[in-house]
C-alpha cells in the first residue's frame, strides 16, 4: 500500500511520489528546483517528503496527513529563514525555485504569502543579525526578567560579535552566530545572587562568582586576544 493519500493528492501519487512530483511540475513550467532527493529514502512511488539545496538552506518538503497540505521549510543549521504551507503544488514548487534563484526575503514573502519569513530573516539577509538578536533579547518583554543580565552584557562592549541567545534563563553567547556544536560562553544565574560563568571549551574549568560584575569579567578573559 502506498505512503501517499491518493484522495488527497491524486496528482502526487499519479506522478510518482512527491520528489518527482515536484521535478515534473518544474519540468512542465520550465523552472529550475535542482536536484530534489527524499531524506526517507522513500520506496519508489512512496516518496512523501523532499529536500532542495540553495544558497541560503536547505528547503524541506512533506505531506500533510489529515488535509492536503504542502508543507515548506527553508533551515540553515538550526535558523529559520522561512516556513508556511500551501494546497497547491504548482505554487509549492514557484517558491522552490524563487528561493532558489536568490529572491529577496521580502519579495519572497510578498509574491508567496504563505510563506512566512524567519524572525531574524531579514536581519540575516542583511549580514546583520548578531545584532539583531541582540536588540531584540534586550528589548522584547518576553525576557524581561532576564533584562538585567543581557543588559550587563551588552552594555559592557565586550560581547557585541557573539550571537547571544537565553534558554531557561541562561544567557548563551556563541563564538559561531548560534550554530549548533560551536563554542558557547554560558552564564549561569544561581541562588543569592551569584553566577556560574562557563566556556564550553573548557567545561571543567566553571567558574562561579558573587556578582554580576564579575561574571561580565570572567567572560571577557574568555574572549580572543584577553
Amino acid at each position: 500500500m502506498s505512503a501517499i493519500d491518493s484522495g488527497l493528492y491524486p496528482d502526487v501519487s499519479a506522478m510518482g511520489g512527491l520528489t518527482d512530483a515536484i521535478v515534473s511540475v518544474a519540468r512542465r513550467r520550465g523552472i529550475d528546483v535542482g536536484a530534489v532527493v527524499d531524506p526517507a529514502s522513500s520506496p519508489a512511488g512512496e516518496s512523501v517528503t523532499a529536500e532542495l539545496e540553495s544558497g541560503r538552506g536547505t528547503m524541506h518538503v512533506s505531506l500533510g496527513t489529515e488535509s492536503r497540505t504542502f508543507f515548506l521549510g527553508v533551515y540553515e543549521r538550526r535558523f529559520v529563514w522561512a516556513e508556511g504551507a500551501t494546497d497547491d503544488l504548482e505554487s509549492l514548487v514557484d517558491a522552490v525555485a524563487a528561493w532558489r534563484g536568490g529572491m529577496p526575503v521580502d519579495e519572497f514573502a510578498g509574491r508567496f504569502p504563505f510563506m512566512v519569513p524567519g524572525r531574524l530573516a531579514r536581519a540575516r539577509e542583511e549580514g546583520d543579525v548578531t545584532r539583531a538578536q541582540w536588540d531584540r533579547l534586550c528589548t522584547a518583554e518576553v525576557y524581561a526578567d532576564e533584562r538585567s543580565l543581557v543588559t550587563a552584557f551588552h552594555e559592557d562592549g565586550r560581547f557585541h560579535r557573539l550571537f547571544p541567545n537565553l534558554s531557561h534563563g541562561v544567557l548563551r553567547l556563541s563564538f559561531g552566530d548560534g550554530a549548533q556544536g560551536a563554542r558557547e560562553l554560558h552564564v549561569v544565574p544561581m541562588e543569592g545572587g551569584a553566577y556560574r560563568v562557563i566556556d564550553t571549551r573548557q567545561v571543567e574549568s566553571a567558574e562561579v562568582v558573587a556578582s554580576l560584575d564579575e561574571a561580565v569579567a570572567v567572560a571577557a578573559r574568555c574572549l580572543p586576544g584577553s
